[in-house]
């Protein structure tokens, strides 16, 4: 996993601020490969319960995502229950590891 402890932490405390402790923070793609180099952040966030406004939620939890990692670019996708799966979700949930 290519971020620090200090990010990590900093990250899964603002998550369980803004959508509750029960959340899941999961980092997916190139950043969840030691070996890999560069590349954007991206995260998917797993609820347990459904959101009133999912779209505005997580473009709020990326800007803020993007000011904790200094200005790095990152994606946040959100699956809730009754979101219908993609292959980015269930790639994000083969690979992803949990901050």
């Amino acid at each position: 996993m290519r971020l620090s402890t200090e990010q990590r932490v900093a990250l899964r405390a603002h998550f369980s601020h803004e959508v509750g402790a029960d959340c899941e923070v999961l980092l997916f793609g190139s950043r969840a490969d030691d070996n890999q180099r560069g590349g954007d952040v991206d995260l998917l966030v797993r609820l347990p319960r459904p959101l009133q406004r999912p779209v505005w939620l997580a473009a709020r939890l990326a800007a803020h995502a993007v000011r904790l990692l200094g200005g790095r670019r990152v994606d946040v996708l959100l699956l809730e229950p009754g979101t219908k799966l993609q292959p980015i979700h269930a790639a994000a949930l083969a690979t992803g590891v949990v901050l």
